[in-house]
């Protein structure tokens, strides 16, 4: 085993849960609750439609449940199905290294090992914290996107080592499971270019499929090559050149600093729609000329700014466009679910002022990124007067946390009418209480539709 397939796997093994700290364990069950709320809310879109109706066709002798029904299909297609569900509203964690994965991705295939090996909360926690920890520091080392790969490549990897500590696997399973997951998964950039399709939400899970799928495999006795990452053909010398993992399990763990979403909008646009809402109370949508958003260089010149960005054609490229958040924004006075059907973003009124905005970078925001998150929309009005809002950290971001009474009423406004308040507040207890539980499992008949 090389070097640095060595030191996640030896991370992954032998993290413990005593080891976590309580700000640790606090900060994974109110991420637990939100991908939870994040996945039963996205319950009746299609790609969770088509991914449930796949796995209910399938039967296990160690079987995993399907968020929001009763179904028990393999681990693998499992965690493929609740992975479509969290992804699918683009409303779940983020974390901004070098490129920008959504951690709580990886809770799909946790909880998929989770369940066919009915592990404890203790454990389960254990490998959130495994999974969040090597995906952001793989993503903190190098960006796949700059090479043209798609950060779920990392994602597949994590989710194989958070899956294989639920499963307690030793170390020598584990760094097969992790070499399986990494050696097959490597994913083209192509998901997240131009206009979005459906797998764009639908990546992740793809990737939390395999990942579990490797760890089957390691436990059957599948050898995975032994040095994936230095290899003369591997990791580095094909997909990223070399890179330092040594900050993995530094304190503060990952898990205690993942950024959570209070809009179901690309999270470089969180910020913009939280300028925009305050800008409506300035000047009447009506009324506006011209507007420009200025922000850092990221956002300005990663794929936000593509064209197909500032006149979105699917809910997928909707929500990853700057234009249609702050449009929505001012037109709504929110971004909600309804946002995003097609006759919203396609309506005349929308169409008209998206293309009234101009994205642009501001060096000196640039400059100050990540340090300092800035967002400045200046509105000019058919008069000619001149209306500007400059914001900074949106809800969420560690400098401008949800507490968790905004993560419970997120959930509520997502899940509310269709589990009734209740059976929300049951779930909640729950989750609070999840060091406790003794079979993770238990939350599918909880939060089942």
């Amino acid at each position: 085993m090389d070097k640095n397939s060595e030191r996640i796997v030896s991370f992954a093994s032998s993290l413990e849960f005593r080891d976590l700290s309580p700000a640790v364990i606090r900060a994974i069950k109110l991420r637990f609750i939100d991908t939870i709320g994040c996945a039963l809310g996205a319950f009746s879109a299609a790609p969770a439609v088509i991914t449930r109706r796949l796995a209910s066709g399938v039967q296990s002798a160690s079987p995993a449940g399907v968020l929001g029904s009763h179904i028990k299909s393999s681990p693998d297609l499992a965690a493929f199905a609740n992975g479509a569900m969290i992804r699918c509203l683009d409303f779940n964690d983020d974390y901004f290294g070098k490129d920008g994965p959504h951690p709580s991705d990886t809770i799909a295939a946790v909880l998929a090992a989770a369940d066919s090996s009915h592990a404890n909360g203790k454990l389960f926690i254990t490998g959130i914290a495994v999974a969040y920890e090597i995906l952001c520091n793989l993503v903190d080392a190098v960006s796949l996107r700059e090479k043209g790969w798609d950060y779920v490549t990392y994602t597949a990897m994590a989710s194989a080592v958070g899956a294989g500590r639920v499963f307690t696997f030793p170390q020598e399973i584990m760094s097969h499971a992790m070499s399986l997951a990494m050696v097959s998964n490597c994913a083209l950039g192509e998901t997240r270019a131009g206009e979005l399709s459906m797998w764009k939400g639908m990546a992740s899970a793809n990737a939390c499929r395999n990942g579990v799928f490797a760890c089957l495999l390691a436990r059957e006795g599948v050898t995975g090559p032994p040095e994936p990452i230095e290899g003369k053909r591997g990791f580095w010398k094909l997909v990223t050149g070399p890179f330092d993992l040594s900050s993995i399990g530094m304190s503060p763990l990952r898990a205690e600093i993942v950024y959570l979403k209070n809009w179901p909008v690309l999270y470089s646009a969180q910020l913009a729609v939280q300028a925009a809402l305050t800008l409506r109370n300035e000047v009447a949508t009506n009324d506006i000329e011209s507007l420009v958003v200025e922000s850092y260089g990221r956002l300005t010149t990663r794929s936000a700014s593509e064209p197909e960005k500032a006149a979105p054609k699917t809910r997928e490229t909707a929500d990853h466009s700057v234009h249609f958040g702050v449009a929505a924004a001012l037109l709504d006075a929110d971004i909600t679910l309804d946002s995003f059907e097609s006759k919203r973003f396609l309506d005349p009124d929308v169409v008209e002022l998206m293309a009234k905005i101009q994205l642009r970078e501001d060096p000196e925001f640039t400059k100050e990124y990540p340090e300092v998150w800035n967002c400045r929309i200046t509105a000019v009005t058919k008069s000619g007067k001149k209306h500007q809002v400059h914001a900074t950290y949106p809800k969420g971001h560690p400098k401008n946390p949800m507490n968790d009474y905004e993560v419970e009423e997120k959930f509520l406004k997502l899940n509310g009418r269709m589990l009734g308040d209740q059976r929300c507040r049951v779930f909640f207890d729950f989750a609070w209480h999840l060091d406790e539980v003794d079979d993770v499992g238990k939350v599918f008949d909880l939060v089942a539709i």
